[in-house]
């Protein structure tokens, strides 16, 4: 090996060991921002290891399309993920002031409500009205009966619970976590 070979291992070796380290960060990532960050950072360091070794082309396409299109799906998907359904059932409507209150918890936790259906609980049973929704939409979806809110995702619950505005005006009698397959009690 020549004297160049052994400069460019030894500038290839750090980049070389990040690699591995930033996909195990990415695969165990909770935050969906943090895993963007990380993949981007992936694809960065690998299109310059590319660019090292004398593939300018294969680093160019991973940038472009690794790092790039990937991060901007990314960002689409992240913010869909900041959206709820939000469904009220028409035979017991909980009263404006709870529903202020609970726009109120969605705008400090960043979430947006994207629709108001009105569902009559009469006709179905909160499981298969959620069973129902399934098909609607990957975000959380969020059922209100007077004053209590069914959720599908006990992150959801957790945060509203917690959310300082909850705490500061506790107006839900309960949160309740219902997954389509739990009969209702």
């Amino acid at each position: 090996m020549t004297e160049s070979g052994y400069l460019l291992t030894a500038i290839l070796l750090p980049f070389e060991l990040l690699l591995p380290l930033l996909g195990i960060l990415l695969i165990r990532s909770q935050s969906p921002t943090n895993g963007l960050i990380y993949r981007s950072f992936l694809g960065s360091i690998a299109a310059l290891i590319y660019a090292l070794i004398g593939a300018p082309d294969v680093a160019l396409t991973e940038v472009l399309i690794g790092t790039l299109l990937s991060m901007l799906l990314y960002i689409v998907t992240i913010k869909s993920c900041y959206t709820v359904v939000m469904m009220q059932d028409s035979s017991a409507l909980p009263d404006d002031q709870t529903l202020d209150h609970l726009l109120q918890v969605f705008a400090e936790l960043h979430l947006k409500p994207t629709t108001k259906d009105f569902i009559d609980s009469n006709q179905f049973s909160i499981p298969e009205i959620f069973s129902e929704c399934k098909g609607r939409s990957g975000s959380p979806h969020a059922f209100i009966r007077h004053q209590t809110l069914y959720v599908e995702s006990n992150v959801l619950k957790s945060e509203i619970i917690e959310s300082d505005y909850f705490q500061a005006n506790p107006f839900l009698d309960s949160v309740i976590v219902l997954d389509s397959k739990e009969e209702e009690s």
